[in-house]
């Protein structure tokens, strides 16, 4: 029974440990694809909840889209 609950012990641990890996931040790709999720992300960066290469992917991806949609309303008309 010891036996079993050390190995319960070091295998939460091990849990433990894994998720508090970090993250690599979602690209700009990927921000791209996803932009309703872009929008939140830079808006949680404006308030200070978000920070990192993440708000950067974030905050180009919208920028990018953005202007593409000025163009494309410019030359419609």
């Amino acid at each position: 029974m010891p036996k079993i609950r050390a190995f319960a012990a070091a295998l939460a641990a091990i849990l433990a440990v894994a998720g508090c890996a970090k993250q690599e931040p979602r690209s700009k790709q990927y921000f791209d694809a996803h932009l309703d999720e872009a929008r939140q992300i830079v808006a949680g960066c404006k308030e200070g909840a978000t920070r990192g290469d993440e708000c950067n992917n974030a905050d180009l991806a919208v920028q990018e889209a953005d202007a593409k949609e000025r163009l494309r309303r410019f030359f419609r008309k």
